[in-house]
């Protein structure tokens, strides 16, 4: 009687123990999908020759920025023209400029005071039809004359590099106030030329 007991109890274990295996598995949490990473935005390109910044005599809009103040160099603007090229450099009020070489580069010194907005950026021309590979501007502080350059005080010095150094000239100038009431002076390198120009007058 003892064993056929032992015998139902063991059975009885067993059978719970299948109960508790038999038992359905709690469903998977959902899987939350993952997020697309976003593709980089594309930026404007121009064509090349074309320029795609301030064009001289346009009228700002003071709407969006405020007007340059006197002192500063406002804008740097480049056109490759007929496989020359021409820079200018914008301001409020007009202020002089003077260029030498130093070695295979036109050093262009401009009595200003502070960079604006952007200026301060490499200007690359290197991909366009024109003699120039590269223009920096930088804010320098006055300097003694030394025996391959003139003494100037503190101002804005414009550093430009020439695809091919044999054709490293200075350039030709003119200057003009023009109907948006700025101030410019324009360097021009046309194809082929040699040497340098007289600044032309004021318009």
């Amino acid at each position: 009687m003892r064993l056929a007991l032992a015998f139902v109890l063991v059975v009885a274990a067993a059978a719970r123990a299948d109960t508790t295996k038999l038992k359905p598995a709690p469903p998977a949490a959902p899987k939350t999908p993952k997020a697309e990473p976003r593709a980089p935005r594309a930026e404007p390109t121009h064509p090349e020759g074309e320029y795609g910044g301030v064009t001289p005599g346009q009228k700002p809009d003071l709407r969006n920025q405020p007007r340059p103040a006197k002192g500063t160099l406002s804008w740097i603007g480049f056109e490759a023209k007929n496989g020359g090229a021409e820079l200018f450099f914008q301001s409020a009020a007009p202020f002089e400029i003077t260029q030498h070489l130093e070695g295979n580069t036109l050093v262009v010194f401009l009595a200003l005071n502070r960079l604006g907005k952007n200026t301060w950026r490499q200007v690359d021309t290197r991909f366009f039809d024109n003699p120039l590979a590269m223009v920096i501007a930088r804010y320098v502080g006055a300097a003694k004359a030394v025996k391959d350059r003139a003494a100037h005080g503190a101002g804005i010095q414009v550093r430009i590099a020439f695809k091919n150094p044999k054709e490293a000239r200075e350039a030709s100038v003119r200057t003009a106030t023009e109907a948006d009431g700025l101030y410019y002076v324009y360097l021009a390198f046309p194809e082929g030329a040699e040497g340098p120009s007289k600044a032309e007058p004021e318009k």
